[in-house]
C-alpha cells in the first residue's frame, strides 16, 4: 500500500472537479420514509431539495435499498470521537477511500494560487442546511469570523498565526486568503478537522453573536449564562465537541440529524435521515440509504461488548475491538450473526513512553534530556515479552517511526534500540551520570531516583498489563518506577505546570505523518515530551513557552517550510529530514508496532469496504461512506 502525503496538484494551479455530469441526468429518487412528508408539503419534492448537481457516489458493492436503524454504543456521554467519526465527515473536500487524493465534497472544485497563500473554491450550486436554508459562501465566512474571536472555538487552523480571512466572491465562490503561503491547509480541511469551517450556520448562529445582534449579551444572560461565548458555544459549539449534538435545532450538512440528543443524563442519542442531503447514489438515489441511528450511551465496556455478542450492534470497531476482545469476538460469530473485518492502524506504536525534557525540575529536566538515559530505558525493555504477554504474538518491536506501510518508512529508526540487553542499558545510564547504588540507580550525587510515569488505565484497557510489565522490567534493571493512574483532566492540566517526569499515550503518526508530527518534532500539545517547546513553536502560552535546543529549531523551520510549500515532493523531502533529526536524537520510546485491528458487523450490512485504514484524522469509518451502507441480505 503506498500512502501520499497530501493532494495530487497538477502544476501551481490545481482545478479539480467530479462527476460534472451528476444530478440532472440521473433520476431522482427518495426514501419511501419521506414520502408522506413530501406527499402533504411539509418538505419539497426531491429534485428541489437535491442541489444542481449533487454528488454521485458509486456504491462499494451494489446499489442499496432505504431503511433500517444502525446501532452502535457511545462510552458515555462524552464520546464525541465516535460521532465525528460516523455522523461528521462533511467538510469541504475529503479523502478518497484509499487515503491517496483529496477529492470533491460540499465543494465540487478548487483553485490554488502559485503561491500557495489563496484558495477559492466554488460550491455546490443549492446546497441547503438540514432545515432548508441555503448553505453559501457567507456561511464559511461566519464561521471564520466567529472561530477567529479569542475568546469561542477551539485551536483550528483558522487561529494559528498565519491568519486566514474569507474574500466572499459569490453565494458559491469564496476564497481562504493566508498571509503566509500554507501548503498544508487542503490536507487539514480533508481531515476530520474540516468540518470545523461548515459546521456553523450563519443564519442560525448570528443570533448569538453580538455583531449581529446587539441583545446577544443580553439574551445569554438571561438564558442563565455569563457572556455570549458560552451562550454561542452551548447552542452553536464548533467542530465535532459533544455539547454540538445536543442541540437538535442546529442546522447541520451531514447525511443524519440530531433526533434525540446527547444530553448529560442520555441512555442513548439518535439521528435520523437528513432530507435535504446532498449525495446520490449511481442511478440517482437520494442518500442515506439507512433512515436512522441510534448510539446506546454506556460508561460500561462489559455492557457495549456483551451488545455486539448478542448482535445488538450493527458496525463497530471503536473501544470494543481490543486484543482482549478478539478472540471472544472471532467464536461469537455465528451465534451473533456478524462478522469481522481488518482495520490497518495508522498508528505507528501501541505505546509511546515520554520523558519530560522540559521538566521544571532542574536536576530531572538534565537527566530526561540526556539521550543516553533515553537509550538506557529503551534497552531494559524486554519487547518481546510484552507483545507475546499482552498482544499474543501480534507486532513487532518498534520505536517511534513510520510504519512499514509509510513512503516514509525507516526501518533503522524504526528497530534502533529496541534489543533487551542490560549490559548496554548500563553503560547508556552510567554515560546519563547514573550511578548504581544497591537495587536502583541514584543521581551522581547519590540522591534516590523514583521515576513517576503518569497513565489512564481507563482510555486502553492493555495499557494497565503493558505497563505493569513495564515497570518491573525497568525495576529489573535498575530503575525505580512508580505508576499514577489519573483523570484525564488532571493528566492535561500537569503538562501545562510541567511538573511530571513521563506520560504515555499510543503511537499517532504512522501513516499521516505530516499531518501528526507529535512524536518527531516538538509540534503541538501532544508533544508531551517537549511541551515548552512545542508552545514556542506554535506561538501559544508565551507565558511557559521556552527556545528549544538547536537540533529542535531545526525541525521547526523546516516544519514551517513544510508549511509554506505548494509541491508535495518538495514537502516530502522535507518532512523526511525532520525525521532524519528525529532518528538522530531520539526524543521518545515506543514499544510495539501495533498489529493489525478489526471491526464487527452484522452480516446483513452490505457496502462495507473489506479492509480499513484507520486513524483519527482519516476518521474511519466515515471516509468509507456509511451513507451507502445498507441492510440486505447476510
Amino acid at each position: 500500500m503506498k500512502m501520499l502525503s497530501s493532494a495530487r496538484l497538477s502544476g501551481a494551479v490545481a482545478m479539480i472537479a467530479l462527476f460534472a455530469m451528476a444530478g440532472s441526468s440521473l433520476g431522482q429518487q427518495q426514501a419511501p420514509s419521506l414520502d408522506a412528508d413530501v406527499a402533504s408539503g411539509a418538505l419539497p419534492a426531491v429534485a428541489d431539495r437535491l442541489p444542481k448537481n449533487p454528488l454521485v457516489i458509486t456504491p462499494f458493492e451494489s446499489v442499496g435499498t432505504y431503511g433500517g436503524t444502525w446501532r452502535s454504543a457511545l462510552r458515555g456521554g462524552l464520546d464525541n470521537a465516535w460521532i465525528g467519526r460516523t455522523v461528521a465527515y462533511d467538510g469541504l473536500v475529503r479523502y478518497d477511500r484509499e487515503w491517496k487524493e483529496i477529492i470533491p465534497n460540499l465543494a465540487e472544485s478548487w483553485e490554488v494560487s502559485d503561491d500557495a497563500r489563496t484558495y477559492t473554491f466554488k460550491l455546490r450550486e443549492g446546497l441547503k442546511w438540514n432545515n432548508g436554508t441555503p448553505f453559501t459562501s457567507a456561511d464559511i465566512a461566519f464561521a471564520v469570523e466567529v472561530m477567529s474571536e479569542p475568546t469561542y472555538g477551539g485551536g483550528t487552523f483558522i487561529k494559528q498565526p498565519n491568519k486566514v480571512t474569507v474574500d466572499v466572491i459569490d453565494d458559491t465562490t469564496f476564497s481562504l486568503v493566508f498571509e503566509e503561503p500554507n501548503g498544508l491547509i487542503m490536507d487539514e480541511l480533508a481531515s476530520i478537522n474540516g468540518f470545523t469551517v461548515v459546521s456553523l450556520s450563519k443564519d442560525y448562529c448570528s443570533q448569538f453573536y453580538p455583531k449581529y445582534n446587539p441583545d446577544a449579551v443580553a439574551n445569554a444572560k438571561a438564558a442563565g449564562f455569563e457572556t455570549w461565548e458560552a451562550h454561542m458555544g452551548n447552542r452553536c459549539s464548533w467542530a465535532t465537541e459533544t455539547i454540538r449534538w445536543a442541540n437538535p435545532d442546529l442546522p447541520m450538512m451531514n447525511a443524519w440529524m440530531i433526533d434525540e440528543p446527547l444530553t448529560g443524563d442520555a441512555t442513548r442519542t439518535t439521528f435520523k435521515r437528513n432530507p435535504y442531503y446532498w449525495k446520490v447514489d449511481t442511478e440517482g438515489n437520494q442518500l442515506p440509504y439507512i433512515d436512522r441511528l441510534e448510539m446506546r450511551v454506556s460508561d460500561s465496556l462489559e455492557e457495549i461488548t456483551l451488545m455486539a455478542l448478542n448482535g445488538e450492534i450493527d458496525f463497530q470497531d471503536r473501544h470494543i475491538a481490543t486484543v482482549a476482545n478478539q478472540p471472544l469476538f472471532f467464536d461469537g460469530q455465528e451465534a451473533g450473526d456478524y462478522r469481522l473485518g481488518p482495520n490497518v492502524p495508522s498508528s505507528m506504536n501501541t505505546l509511546m513512553l515520554q520523558f519530560n525534557l522540559n521538566h521544571i525540575d532542574p536536576k530531572r529536566r538534565a537527566l530526561f534530556e540526556s539521550k543516553d538515559f533515553r537509550i538506557g530505558v529503551s534497552h531494559l525493555l524486554d519487547r518481546e515479552e510484552i507483545i507475546d504477554v499482552v498482544f499474543t504474538g501480534q507486532g513487532e518491536p518498534f520505536q517511534a517511526a513510520p510504519r512499514p506501510e509509510s513512503p516514509f518508512y525507516d526501518e533503522e529508526m524504526a528497530k534502533q534500540y529496541t534489543e533487551y540487553d542490560v549490559e548496554a542499558a548500563d553503560a547508556a545510564f552510567q554515560a546519563a551520570g547514573l550511578t548504581r547504588s544497591g537495587d536502583f540507580y541514584t543521581f551522581a550525587d547519590g540522591s534516590p531516583l523514583v521515576v513517576t510515569i503518569d497513565m489512564i488505565s481507563s482510555f486502553k484497557s492493555e495499557w494497565v498489563d503493558m505497563m505493569e510489565l513495564i515497570q518491573l522490567q525497568l525495576e529489573a534493571g535498575g530503575l525505580d518506577i512508580e505508576l499514577n493512574n489519573i483523570d484525564r483532566t488532571l493528566y492535561y492540566d500537569k503538562r501545562v505546570v510541567g511538573d511530571y517526569d513521563a506520560q504515555i499515550w499510543q503511537g499517532d503518526g504512522g501513516l499521516d505523518v505530516i499531518q501528526e508530527p507529535r512524536y518527531y518534532m516538538a509540534a503541538n500539545d501532544e508533544s508531551v515530551w517537549a511541551y515548552r517547546w512545542a508552545q514556542h513553536f506554535q506561538g501559544s502560552r508565551p507565558e511557559i513557552a521556552e527556545a528549544p535546543p538547536a537540533w529542535a529549531q531545526e525541525q521547526m523551520d523546516l516544519y514551517t517550510a513544510i508549511r509554506a510549500e505548494g509541491d508535495p515532493a518538495k514537502r516530502n523531502d522535507m518532512m523526511k529530514q525532520i525525521l532524519a533529526i528525529a532518528k538522530e536524537n531520539f526524543p521518545v520510546i515506543g514499544i510495539s508496532l501495533p498489529g493489525e485491528g478489526y471491526y464487527i458487523a452484522k452480516n446483513n450490512v452490505r457496502n462495507i469496504a473489506d479492509s480499513m485504514l484507520h486513524a483519527y484524522l482519516y476518521p474511519t469509518p466515515a471516509p468509507y461512506d456509511p451513507f451507502q451502507w445498507y441492510f440486505g441480505d447476510k
